[in-house]
């Protein structure tokens, strides 16, 4: 199925005026959005990341590559404290994440409650959908804005119909996971995401379940996000979207950024001889 292209309208400008929407201030592209400094995680005495380094600014496209077992997926994970990481900060627009200063020179781990809040300012895609198996596509879409924000349900219901039709669903309303296929619950997996409307997008391999017909499917609607000015940090090996949508590329080897490059000079004139044996590979 070839999807339709939407309109030239911003996401912004185009999302309903609801309660169900969290009203954020826009923010400046080329402000910084996101933080990470010296973020370091070990399974066992198996390193995943080694002093990460990472700015974002608001806008921004990033896409993350390397080998399985490189560090990518444990890198998102690690932004919004899914996994704890051994040492380093994150930041949201300066306000830390899972851990923050305090005046002493010491560090206070948030609350559960402070960091389910601070959570809502990420949204996360993973590879396997988490779809509530016993809800419709509208209820899986409506149900982080009715349960966590508190908003009318009649609210949150208008707010997942605009969402599925964002993500080409709208005649799916009604059907529960089983009764989609793998690209159309990962799609709704996207809505669910964007119903928190959040200020940074995670997807950690959102294709690598999906045939390559599916796949097209959910990388258009990724594509569309990145066209309308999502920021977002895309672990994927679909390297079309990588040239076509990206802003940055990093390459990741052994739990390390080894190279950051626009997408154009990482595929043409990688700086790293791993970037180059990766791309003998993929290309």
């Amino acid at each position: 199925m070839k999807l339709s292209p939407l309109n030239s309208v911003s996401f912004n400008q185009r999302q309903p005026n609801i309660d169900a929407n969290i009203d954020r201030p826009a923010q400046e592209p080329g402000s910084s959005l996101l933080q990470v400094h010296g973020l370091t995680k070990s399974f066992g005495r198996v390193p995943a990341l080694v002093d990460v380094n990472l700015n974002v600014q608001a806008g921004e496209k990033v896409v993350l590559l390397g080998a399985s077992g490189s560090g990518k997926s444990t890198l998102l994970r690690c932004l919004n404290w899914l996994e704890v990481p051994d040492a380093g900060t994150v930041a949201i627009e300066g306000e830390y994440l899972g851990r923050v200063p305090q005046s002493n020179g010491q560090w206070r781990t948030d609350s559960p409650a402070e960091l389910a809040i601070k959570r809502q300012q990420i949204g996360m895609v993973f590879q396997s959908f988490n779809l509530f198996a016993h809800l419709r596509a509208l209820d899986n879409v409506a149900i982080g804005p009715r349960k966590v924000l508190k908003r009318p349900p009649a609210a949150c219901r208008d707010l997942a119909h605009y969402l599925l039709d964002r993500v080409h669903l709208s005649h799916h309303a009604d059907k529960y996971p089983w009764q989609l296929s793998g690209g159309e619950q990962q799609r709704v997996a996207i809505a669910r995401a964007l119903a928190m409307n959040p200020k940074l997008m995670l997807f950690d391999e959102p294709t690598s379940a999906l045939d390559p017909c599916l796949t097209h499917d959910v990388m258009q609607v990724i594509q569309e996000l990145a066209e309308e000015g999502m920021t977002m940090l895309v672990v994927t090996h679909e390297v079309r979207f990588a040239h076509q949508a990206a802003d940055t590329v990093l390459f990741m080897e052994q739990g390390q950024l080894i190279e950051r490059n626009t997408p154009t000079n990482f595929f043409h004139r990688p700086q790293t001889d791993a970037a180059q044996r990766f791309l003998s590979y993929v290309l």
